[in-house]
């Protein structure tokens, strides 16, 4: 294994144990805090508002990385629709057929040249080879 992805493993165990850890200091604390003289509700309070906001940046990062991920896939698929017979919907909510003469990609997202316009590859609905877009 090289040494960047080593890297990546160390960082995702130890954000994972930065969570895993918290938590279990929180219940810790809570088991073993003195009865007769509980910790303060705003100290309590502050505390699982910060785990909210870890677990939450958490997701919100996870979310991103699939996002990333899927942009990419679109962008490197995008050439694979030159020549082939797509529906799409038009910007008037109009169904569009035609063939796919181009692929440019506008603010790094892929879109389609169908007919001598562009439309965004999300627009595609259905994609067939040569006459049986037509077809139906």
């Amino acid at each position: 294994m090289n040494t960047t992805a080593e890297s990546k493993k160390k960082t995702g165990a130890m954000q994972e144990l930065g969570k895993d850890a918290f938590l279990q200091l929180l219940v810790t604390q809570l088991r073993y805090q003195d009865p007769l003289n509980p910790q303060d509700n705003g100290a309590f309070i502050a505390q699982m508002a910060q785990f909210s906001a870890l677990e939450q940046m958490q997701n919100l990062n996870k979310s991103m990385e699939q996002l990333l991920k899927l942009q990419a896939d679109a962008r490197l698929k995008a050439p694979g629709y030159l020549g082939l017979q797509v529906t799409l919907v038009g910007f008037n909510g109009e169904i569009v057929q035609g063939t796919v003469s181009a692929v440019e990609f506008v603010g790094g997202e892929p879109w389609l040249v169908v007919n001598g316009t562009t439309y965004p590859l999300a627009n595609v609905v259905k994609v067939a080879q040569g006459a049986e877009a037509s077809e139906d």
